[in-house]
């Protein structure tokens, strides 16, 4: 019976050796494509960091790909690759250099037909206007533009339902199709 036992369990085990070899690696491989992820994420992260908001184009790295996105201006993604044969991860992130100063007045096609108290804004950040000042016209534009890249963006044009419900006459400078929403409905009356 010791005989029939033995001749049984080494043929379970010779044939189960080279799964149990595979479960055996699994684990390390795993940590070794989570390292490789890991190390190509902050990569792609501190590029994109690196680029956002700046107005030189992005160069390429001997770990990271940048290329402009289609069908945008000025918004980029970077491709991160770290690792070697199978364990290869690539990390992609999208980011978008600022917007160059135009002229405050370069026409844009459209007839302005109002006047405001404030010139508009050359560009804007990515912050919305605090309540204090929700114009960012009694200095908070004044004190934070360059640090921020840019104006903050008015309370009326954060989003698109604030924008069409805001009231033109009220507006202190002219924020007309802002974000490309189409001008305002109440904007020519």
């Amino acid at each position: 019976m010791n005989l029939a036992s033995t001749l049984v369990g080494v043929a379970i085990m010779g044939a189960s050796a080279p799964s149990m070899m595979q479960m055996s690696l699994a684990p390390h491989e795993a940590q070794l494509r989570a390292k490789n992820l890991g190390i190509a994420e902050s990569s792609a992260v501190v590029y994109a960091a690196t680029y956002e908001g700046r107005t030189d184009i992005p160069s390429n790295t001997d770990v990271c790909t940048s290329e402009a996105r289609d069908g945008t201006e000025n918004a980029y993604s970077v491709t991160c690759t770290h690792g070697t044969g199978k364990y290869v991860q690539s990390v992609t992130r999208a980011f978008r250099l600022a917007v160059p100063d135009k002229g405050l007045n370069e026409s844009d096609g459209t007839s302005v037909t109002r006047t405001f108290a404030n010139a508009t804004p050359n560009r804007y950040s990515g912050h919305s206007c605090p309540y204090y000042d929700a114009w960012g016209t009694n200095g908070y534009n004044d004190q934070y533009y360059e640090v921020m890249n840019g104006a903050c963006i008015p309370l009326d044009a954060w989003t698109q339902t604030a924008y069409q419900f805001s009231d033109p006459n009220a507006w202190l400078y002219d924020i007309n199709n802002y974000n490309g929403w189409g001008e305002h409905p109440d904007y020519a009356s």
